[in-house]
């Protein structure tokens, strides 16, 4: 069930300060490809990224940066608005996102690009049914990892 203080946690964080962990402003693109990347890949990669958090920031492919840096620099243009929607639109456009992110993760080569990526949407899928405190943590991190897989 997506609770609205975990789209206002998402938010907050997104508008915050969390992204000043090497999130770069690049403009992004985006794409409407069906995600066709099975849920259990991003589990896996989101477990590779929380077993060893320096392997997401290590071995990235300069075409995976470039993806992974279009998803970082829109975060905040692309979460802060839905702060201000109601809950059953917000939680389509979250939904939309994540369909969004799975499809960049499915263009992507190197494990360490699939880690960050995949620890940032499942930390979104996560947040989107807990309470703001406990989204918190599992945000910020894979915020921090997502900035820092391609430092500029």
């Amino acid at each position: 069930m997506f609770q609205r203080s975990s789209l206002t946690a998402v938010a907050v964080l997104a508008a915050g300060g969390a992204l000043i962990a090497g999130c770069s402003s690049s403009s992004s693109s985006s794409s409407s490809a069906p995600a066709s990347a099975p849920a259990a890949t991003t589990s896996a990669a989101a477990s590779a990224a929380t077993s060893s958090p320096a392997a997401s920031a290590t071995a990235v492919s300069a075409a995976d940066c470039k993806i992974i840096s279009s998803v970082s620099g829109s975060v905040i243009s692309t979460l802060t608005p839905l702060q201000s929607e109601p809950t059953s639109k917000a939680a389509v456009a979250l939904k939309a996102y994540v369909v969004k992110l799975t499809a960049d993760e499915a263009k992507l080569t190197s494990a360490g690009g699939k880690a960050a990526l995949g620890s940032f949407i499942a930390a979104i899928q996560k947040a989107s049914t807990e309470t703001a405190s406990q989204a918190t943590a599992g945000l910020t991190t894979a915020i921090g990892n997502l900035g820092a897989a391609c430092p500029s």
